[in-house]
């Protein structure tokens, strides 16, 4: 008997050592550089001030990849955004994007910088249209930690010669903060930005935002306030599903 359950002992080593030297197992990381994933639900998908799905609830998600030059200084990345009803025409919408991001040196505690090219794609609506509605957008922005409160501050400059569907070039400024409510696990953000165009009958207008934004069950929430003003190009906000006040709910993962 104990000469049997040697054998299956040895010959169940063997097959177990076997299937061991077999296994493998899918890599974790990407070689260099990392990647990552997030995604987000909300009650309503604004841009600029803009309601892009009728003021319906909306999903969307994207993928990164980064990867470092010069330590804390250069960084390249790249990534797609996505989202199924992500304009006014209530089709999918993909972003494309890429550039350089960093601390700016000997005050990399205080000064950091992002710039690249974010092209806007509209696959299928051009079934619908004479001409493409895709538009490309050129960017850069400035982040500014003050070393008190931890408060940020950052400044963001866009342009795009032809903008949604060719029919204007325009530019995009926008001066945002945020501040950590002390005691509490909230933080207050908001910002202001401005739409501006040379083209006859082409509105420039104003929009802002203010609202919370906390972390809870894993997830990444925020609650917030969207307004316009002069959008139209009449100084009143004509059209209250697309400028106009809105109240917006968002809940999302990074991974």
């Amino acid at each position: 008997m104990l000469k049997k359950m040697l054998v299956f002992s040895l010959a169940f080593g063997g097959f177990a050592s076997f299937n061991s030297i077999k296994a493998f197992e899918l890599p974790e990381k990407v070689p260099f550089g990392e990647v990552s994933a997030n995604v987000t639900l909300a009650t309503s998908y604004i841009w600029r001030g803009e309601v892009q799905n009728g003021n319906n609830p909306a999903i969307a998600g994207g993928f990164d990849y980064s990867i470092g030059i010069i330590d804390d200084y250069v960084s390249a990345y790249a990534g797609i955004w996505g989202s199924p009803a992500g304009n006014t025409d209530g089709n999918l919408e993909l972003d494309y994007y890429g550039g350089l991001s960093g601390a700016v040196p000997f005050l990399e505690d205080y000064l950091s910088y992002d710039g690249g090219i974010l092209h806007y794609d509209y696959p299928g609506l051009g079934d619908h249209y004479d001409q493409s509605q895709d538009f490309t957008e050129y960017y850069g922005s400035i982040g500014l930690a003050l070393p008190f409160y931890d408060i940020s501050l950052g400044y963001y400059y866009g342009a795009s010669p032809t903008g949604y569907g060719g029919n204007y070039g325009y530019d995009y400024q926008n001066i945002s903060a945020s501040v950590p409510i002390p005691g509490t696990p909230f933080t207050a953000f908001g910002g202001m930005g401005f739409t501006g165009t040379d083209t006859a009958g082409k509105e420039n207008y104003s929009d802002y935002n203010a609202g919370i934004e906390f972390s809870m069950f894993g997830l990444d929430h925020s609650v917030y306030y969207s307004g316009t003003t002069g959008y139209g190009g009449s100084g009143v906000d004509v059209d209250m599903t697309a400028g106009g006040d809105h109240i917006v709910y968002t809940v999302g993962a990074s991974f």
